[in-house]
């Protein structure tokens, strides 16, 4: 018998309302410290720059991002440069790292 926990998702580019990926974000933060990652950061990983400079973010993906960088302190670096969100990410990303 096999008792495993999930603890990193990878849920970029799913098309997510702002809303809905709010509520994503409250109910990992209802796990307390199980889920690890909504974005699918490594543990230990420093950055993720390459990756998601290439990703066709949107809106919904800065709430799921802001998350992340809340919850993992050993990301140092972020490149968000290129990537067409609806509006701009560091408003979205600096207002959910407030909330949380």
């Amino acid at each position: 018998r096999v008792n495993a926990t999930v603890t990193r998702l990878n849920l970029l580019r799913n098309k997510f309302t702002v809303a809905g990926a709010q509520m994503l974000v409250k109910a990992a933060q209802a796990k307390g410290e199980q889920i690890k990652t909504l974005i699918g950061i490594y543990e230990g990983q420093t950055s993720t720059g390459t990756r998601l400079a290439v990703e066709d973010l949107r809106d919904a993906d800065a709430v799921l991002i802001a998350f992340d960088l809340s919850v993992n302190a050993t990301v140092t670096s972020l490149d968000l440069s290129g990537d067409p969100f609806d509006s701009d990410p560091t408003h979205k990303i600096g207002a959910v790292g407030a909330e949380a």
